[in-house]
């Protein structure tokens, strides 16, 4: 029986993550025999293309064969979600997935036929947490300033974000119900285009992803209020957390938590496969330092852990996306 060993490797900017290894299993007919797709959901340059395109340079010595990323954007995600699930179940696609944005989609498009139910989880690879910031300039130097001129505007402040219905959205609205605050949140198609807003002042806060707005924060063009996270975001390790900044624990809903997963179907002996070549990349060195170079967020995950992962978010949604809504609690 093969058994899985977990254990930590320490990054140079000093996480620790949690990673495994699995004796290779053989799969009698030869797989992989060609290149594997690697479905990407949205538009090439994004947090997700950057991942996948990673992981592409870096496992085809444990694959034995190239990975191909192929980018499917559009309708926030569902035009690959749907691709990725309706493909053969034959270890030739798998694709990258975002939670909660894919179980959103679930939840909140009455007429999408997305269902997580749909996939297999091969392995969790990120998790990036959404960040309350504002530009340098602003007069807003710590959450408590933010929150008390919030709180006395006649109108709310404007909060640029991705949306509409998005994690980013998800994770203000649940914000603004925990800290007794009320924004205008103005949707933006992106992070890119929310930032952008924040540094022209069309707004006077933002809500990115971490890993969108570090490079900003490090040239002194912005700067982030709290991180809505229980630990320090490793690439911007000045930033207050949300209970740091505020006294008050919000929950991280709004982390973007990416992995890879395959249609529902797969014989085990090709998952074995790409289970083994996923656990040795992520202790791969070379993956490790090229991730930590170019800033990504590494948070791994094993196929259980992942599915498990998967499976809480999916019910804890409910209780938050009624804050969305605007629907009253049963």
């Amino acid at each position: 029986m093969n058994s899985i060993f977990k254990f930590a490797v320490p990054l140079g900017i000093g996480l620790f993550i949690a990673v495994w290894a699995t004796p290779r299993s053989i799969d009698d007919t030869g797989y992989p025999k060609k290149p594997v797709t690697l479905i990407v959901a949205y538009a090439p340059g994004g947090a997700v293309d950057n991942i996948a395109r990673t992981v592409a340079q870096y496992i085809e010595p444990y694959l034995g064969q190239r990975v191909v990323v192929q980018n499917k954007p559009g309708a926030g995600g569902e035009i690959g979600y749907r691709s990725l699930a309706l493909a053969a179940s034959d270890g030739y696609t798998i694709g990258i997935i975002t939670s909660p944005p894919i179980l959103m989609l679930e939840k909140l498009r009455q007429e999408s036929d997305i269902n997580v139910a749909d996939f297999e989880a091969l392995v969790g690879l990120q998790k990036d947490p959404v960040v309350l910031a504002v530009n340098a300039n602003s007069p807003y130097q710590s959450l408590d300033e933010l929150l008390a001129a919030a709180k006395v505007s006649q109108n709310p402040l404007n909060v640029a974000g991705d949306g509409p219905n998005s994690n980013n959205q998800l994770q203000l609205v649940v914000a603004e119900k925990l800290l007794g605050v009320e924004f205008n949140f103005i949707p933006f198609n992106g992070s890119a285009p929310s930032i952008t807003a924040l540094l022209g002042n069309q707004v006077e806060v933002a809500v990115p992803s971490a890993s969108s707005v570090t490079r900003f924060v490090r040239r002194g063009d912005i700067r982030v209020l709290a991180v809505f996270a229980p630990d320090r975001y490793a690439y911007l390790p000045d930033a207050p957390t949300i209970l740091e900044a505020s006294g008050i624990a919000v929950p991280d809903i709004g982390a973007a938590v990416r992995g890879v997963v395959m249609p529902k179907g797969m014989p085990p002996q090709r998952k074995q496969v790409l289970v083994d070549a996923f656990a040795k990349l992520v202790v791969d060195e070379a993956f490790i330092a090229h991730a930590d170079q170019v800033q990504l967020p590494l948070f791994f995950m094993d196929a259980d852990e992942f599915r498990q992962y998967l499976a809480e978010t999916h019910m804890l949604l409910d209780e938050y996306l009624r804050l969305m809504t605007d629907e009253p609690e049963t």
